[in-house]
């Protein structure tokens, strides 16, 4: 970037007095999609029978709901805007690109969300089948008396894997790609709710501290700094005591508790925005605080945000991971943690492929979403490059 290119995220809005008030068109659009969803929920809620699908052989459950919610979010927060504002979009593309470890991020992140959102409706949920156990990976070979029922071809003595489960399959008879899957949508769900609690809470008290100040301020840090000391992982294995072990649990725990740091960061860039010469001089044309915030500090911290936000994506699957491979979340979810325990304790060197597929998962994945995240921020702000 030349001297002279201003940076990407240093705007200010000076639009006339006659501008149109009201919602945006993305605020609206976010509006009527929240409310199709909870009218959804409602009705799932109260006239559809429990065991019963809602549509299309869909029996949501109560994690699903937010799930949703959050990539509405998602959509409207992110995917419309860079849509809709192509110039931005398209020199932010070109500096990530310039860089080939940001790129190859970017794929991986993208290959992350699109399988944790829509793999586990096109393959199903894993079942387990006693005739099937054991199967090695398409690539790969087991003696027969392991796979005792072997589906590929036999040589020697060894069952070769065969193309209908591409990565074998558990010492229960499920697909490790179903497994690895479904652990894609589990960490999906982590990441998007948690952070749909994070980012507004981190926001709004570091936007609030950092441009009121003062006692405000004062009072809003104090808060930070004792929510910080104590640990969202030690609170959810308290409370997991008394109300049991659940992914909803989780992802409340740590999208109410993790978001200091990320407030922290904003706060920082708060203060050092409201001492720019184009919110100075709003604030001196009679512009009020509100209006200050909105069209001149929030999109000058945006980037904040997103970066901040994104990196803490990894600490959420890494957690969630963690708990579920000691055995302190939901045993039913199937997730990469679970799946690494119950492979790591069964033959873990004869049938290596259930644990190794989700070890290879869950590792591209915290590496792809930090290096993006690191990527964005460079691409972002270059003045952190």
């Amino acid at each position: 970037m030349s001297v002279d290119d201003p940076p990407l995220f240093t705007t200010a809005e000076w639009s006339p007095g006659g501008r149109r008030f009201g919602p945006s068109r993305r605020t609206t659009g976010v509006c009527l999609s929240a409310a199709a969803l909870l009218a959804a929920f409602a009705y799932d809620y109260t006239s559809v029978p429990s065991g019963t699908p809602l549509v299309a052989g869909w029996d949501p459950v109560m994690l699903d709901w937010p799930f949703l919610l959050a990539l509405l979010v998602f959509a409207w927060g992110v995917v419309v805007p860079l849509g809709r504002n192509r110039t931005p979009t398209l020199r932010y593309w070109a500096r990530l690109r310039a860089d080939p470890a940001a790129v190859a991020a970017l794929v991986g992140t993208g290959l992350f969300v699109v399988v944790g959102a829509v793999g586990p409706a096109l393959l199903g949920r894993p079942t387990a089948n006693a005739m099937h156990i054991s199967q090695p990976p398409v690539f790969a070979s087991v003696d027969t008396t392991t796979a005792i029922n072997c589906l590929g071809t036999v040589t020697d003595g060894r069952c070769h894997g065969t193309w209908r489960y591409p990565l074998g399959t558990s010492w229960t008879g499920r697909g490790v790609l179903r497994l690895v899957v479904g652990g894609a949508h589990v960490a999906l769900k982590v990441a998007l709710i948690a952070s749909l609690l994070i980012v507004p809470l981190a926001t709004v008290v570091g936007l609030t501290a950092g441009y009121v100040g003062g006692r405000v301020e004062t009072l809003l840090l104090r808060y930070v700094d004792v929510q910080q000391v104590l640990p969202a992982f030690l609170v959810y294995i308290i409370l997991q005591f008394y109300v049991g072990r659940s992914l909803f649990l989780l992802v409340v725990v740590f999208g109410l508790l993790n978001w200091g740091g990320v407030a922290r960061l904003v706060h920082g860039e708060v203060v050092q925005r409201s001492e720019e010469p184009f919110v100075l001089a709003a604030e001196s044309a009679g512009a009020g605080h509100l209006s200050v915030i909105r069209r001149h500090v929030l999109p000058n911290v945006s980037s904040t945000v997103v970066t901040a936000a994104t990196r803490q994506v990894p600490l959420l699957i890494l957690t969630e991971a963690a708990l579920s491979f000691m055995n302190l979340n939901d045993i039913d979810l199937l997730s990469w943690g679970e799946v690494i325990a119950i492979g790591l304790q069964r033959s873990p060197f004869v049938t290596w492929w259930p644990w190794a597929g989700a070890l290879v998962a869950l590792t591209l994945t915290v590496v792809a979403v930090s290096v993006l995240g690191d990527a964005l921020r460079d691409v972002l702000d270059p003045r952190e490059a």
